[in-house]
């Protein structure tokens, strides 16, 4: 029996798409560290922004400084708005994956559990290792890889997961 306390799930009740018998096992989301790549960003262009008034009159430096402040909000409600739309979803039928790739772009990819020949999982580098995050490929046949499940936390948890629900079709 998989700990279910080591996947952290979400709380979905339905999703658009959803057949009349198909009910929801796991939802994913990626790790909360995907989100430190935007918030260097961020800082960096507020560190960038403060240049000006070094060499300028402070008061035309401060209005530079609020334009790159406001930029960097908006990228980063935009880059958490990305982070939140991206889902993982298990079903006792399929496996989705909604990837929200920008603001008017969204790709879903889905794999009928009985098309499952392999799952496997790696992580890769200091800061996966570290947080416990990794990548899930589902193979069917026929298929290199048919879907990725990027950055998704304890994926040795979520590999089983998906190994036992489609064991039981």
């Amino acid at each position: 029996m998989l700990k279910d306390a080591k996947i952290e799930l979400m709380k979905v009740e339905s999703f658009d798409g959803q057949r009349e018998d198909e009910e929801i096992v796991a939802v994913w989301r990626q790790h909360p560290f995907v989100l430190v790549k935007p918030a260097l960003i961020i800082i960096g262009i507020i560190a960038f922004g403060s240049i000006p008034s070094a060499f300028f009159s402070p008061s035309w430096g401060v209005k530079f400084l609020l334009l790159f402040i406001a930029a960097a909000g908006i990228y980063g409600i935009l880059s958490y708005y990305l982070w939140l739309s991206t889902l993982y979803i298990l079903t006792n039928q399929r496996i989705l994956a909604i990837t929200q790739s920008s603001l008017f772009s969204r790709a879903i990819n889905e794999v009928p559990l009985q098309n499952i020949q392999n799952v496997s999982h790696h992580k890769k580098g200091v800061f996966q290792m570290s947080f416990d995050f990794g990548t899930i490929e589902i193979q069917t046949a026929g298929a290199a890889v048919s879907m990725r499940i990027v950055n998704v936390s304890h994926p040795y948890f979520v590999q089983q997961k998906i190994l036992a629900k489609e064991e039981e079709r």
